[in-house]
């Protein structure tokens, strides 16, 4: 055995360092899912590699005595043995963004695969089941988020069904996949209402796509709130003129270009005349005249050109805060903004929202107190923190037992490297995500446990 080896073993324990192989070799295996000729990837909401990417999660789990099915919208279940009448769920997501990276999602579910294997080689005796599920399509893709937890909880919206990707709509790629629309057209839930109502508590493990973490030297992230987000797709037309022989200045052209310029300038202006008031939340210009399918409902953003006043233009903007009322205030104070400012330079301005989804302005008090717990048991360093990122989570949170209210939440962050997320460059290591698998499954066993006392 090489030195190196034999002295992390000794440091930090064989059974950790398995831990760390483990993990290691399925996010090796899920690299190769979606690989894109850049190194990114790209496992889109119901797409192939998608399915790909979650029968690999289910053989791995069913290869240890895991029970795995997918309910009639593709979101993969993985029980374990022993017939539960109640559990506990834990999970994330497998699909990226475009061009994204290989730890968003993934660290959640094979993090949970990981702690469900620990406790089934424990032979540990529980009274609450503990069941993975990975949830289909997150991301925004097809203008929606969320799209998987929200048909099992029957919270879908109808209309997402006509959205189109890839010149395929999500009702195509959904049946593509071998799964129902249906669940999203009558917002019924995927999840049998009495699966609903035997969920204890819901828990999800995650990169903390930011910074704080890494600056900030600490092992873990305990999750004190979850964004909600608007976002919307601002249209601006104006008049296409000849660059020569058309005069400068608003009194001659009506200038889509020069418009955006002042409208991107001022909305900085204004989030940052927010935050200094104390307000927290993001601003994010995502996309300009650059969107194949925004370019199909917009084709004459094409007649831009060198040699022309441009009269065509559009671009993405996307709001996110833990303050639903602080959201809607200021998309109000962002309407008036722009089209103040699209009169001022003689263009018109359409403002479509795209998808809003509500924040989460508190998670669950307990589960928070029990990842403390859990944490400074194993010497690991934490902080509490808002997530600025949108999860499955959010969903969850906001879903009713039909008796029993809402389902407890919480979130574990572990630190990525320089805060990078939703790009190739995006990492975290193994050592850093098995940290995050031996909270958990303490909390699991702590959960589960108590039921019996």
């Amino acid at each position: 055995m090489k030195k190196s080896l034999q002295k992390k073993i000794q440091t930090e324990g064989l059974h950790f360092y398995s831990l760390i192989e483990s993990l290691e070799r399925h996010f090796a295996k899920l690299a190769t899912i979606g690989i894109q000729a850049d190194g990114s990837i790209s496992r889109l909401a119901f797409s192939d590699a998608e399915s790909a990417a979650m029968a690999y999660i289910r053989a791995e789990g069913e290869s240890f005595g895991l029970e795995g099915h997918y309910d009639g919208i593709g979101n993969l279940v993985l029980s374990m043995p022993g017939g539960h009448q109640r559990r506990i769920l834990i999970g994330s997501h497998v699909d990226s963004v475009p061009h994204g990276g290989n730890y968003d999602g993934t660290v959640g579910v094979v993090g949970a695969l990981e702690a469900q294997r620990q406790i089934v080689d424990e032979c540990q005796t529980l009274d609450l089941g503990i069941d993975l599920v990975v949830w289909r399509g997150e991301e925004y893709t097809f203008n929606a988020v969320y799209k998987g937890s929200s048909a099992a909880f029957g919270c879908s919206e109808p209309q997402i069904l006509h959205n189109v990707y890839n010149d395929q709509s999500l009702r195509d790629a959904i049946r593509m996949q071998g799964f129902d629309p249906s669940y999203v057209d009558e917002s019924r839930p995927s999840f049998e209402p009495g699966y609903i109502d035997s969920i204890e508590a819901y828990l999800e493990m995650h990169i903390e796509q930011g910074v704080f973490l890494e600056r900030e030297n600490k092992d873990l992230g305990i999750v004190e709130s979850i964004s909600g987000d608007r976002r919307f797709l601002i249209v601006l037309e104006g008049r296409f003129d000849h660059s020569g022989a058309t005069p400068m200045g608003m009194k001659y052209r009506n200038d889509v270009n020069l418009a955006m310029a002042y409208i991107l300038t001022r909305l900085d202006q204004l989030g940052r005349d927010r935050l200094q008031r104390g307000h927290e939340f993001t601003q994010t210009v995502g996309i300009i005249n650059a969107d194949p399918e925004i370019d199909k409902k917009y084709p004459t953003v094409h007649g831009n050109s060198v040699t022309k006043v441009s009269g065509t233009g559009y671009f993405t903007l996307d709001l996110m805060g833990a303050d639903d009322v602080f959201l809607d205030t200021y998309a109000a104070d962002m309407h008036r903004l722009i089209w103040r400012t699209a009169k001022e330079f003689g263009v018109k301005a359409f403002i479509e929202q795209t998808d809003a989804t509500s924040a989460v302005s508190e998670l669950d008090d307990h589960i928070k107190a029990r990842f403390q717990k859990a944490a400074d048991t194993r010497g690991y360093t934490t902080m509490h923190m808002p997530s600025g990122a949108g999860h499955d989570a959010v969903v969850v949170a906001q879903a009713e037992r039909s008796s029993r209210g809402p389902i407890p939440v919480g979130m574990l962050f572990v630190p990525c490297k320089h805060g990078i997320s939703h790009s190739k460059d995006e990492y975290v290591t193994a050592k850093a995500v098995a940290r995050g698998v031996e909270v958990v499954r303490d909390v699991l066993v702590e959960i589960a446990g108590e039921q019996n006392a």
